[in-house]
């Protein structure tokens, strides 16, 4: 299907505003981002094998069965955070294909690529993010 060339761009407030990186440094985001999920996948992977591994059923002794729980619920709380990271990583790959990748979700402007070097993931400019955070703190 082709697109529609008299189509007009979106405008207004509700419009997102473009990445300005040029495609060598979106390329490399995209390729530290794809990296960092492989290493995710395979780390969950490890993590369904560990929670496997606690669940059989065998007679543990009480100090083993205490050290089990205490290693199941860690297990279980990486899990979730690595969840969340993969859908950060898929939320932040979409974005480079729309052309929307480091745009601060909350004030549209751009963040900068150092912020986005050491979290390729990240939505928001720091200046947001400490809002947010403030928020919830208080």
């Amino acid at each position: 299907m082709k697109p529609n060339e008299n189509a007009r761009p979106e405008t207004g407030p509700s419009s997102k505003k473009r990445s300005a990186m040029d495609k060598r440094e979106l390329d490399a985001f995209k390729k530290q981002l794809e990296e960092r999920r492989i290493e995710i996948v395979k780390q969950l992977e490890n993590f369904n094998e560990a929670m496997s591994f606690l669940e059989e059923s065998r007679p543990p002794e009480m100090s083993e069965e205490a050290q089990e729980e205490a290693a199941a619920i860690s297990l279980k709380a990486l899990d979730e955070q690595e969840r969340r990271e993969l859908r950060a990583i898929s939320l932040a790959l979409k974005k480079i294909k729309e052309g929307t990748y480091g745009i601060c979700e909350r004030c549209s402007k751009r963040i900068p690529s150092e912020r986005l070097k050491a979290l390729p993931a990240v939505h928001y400019c720091i200046a947001c993010q400490t809002r947010i955070e403030k928020g919830k703190s208080a």
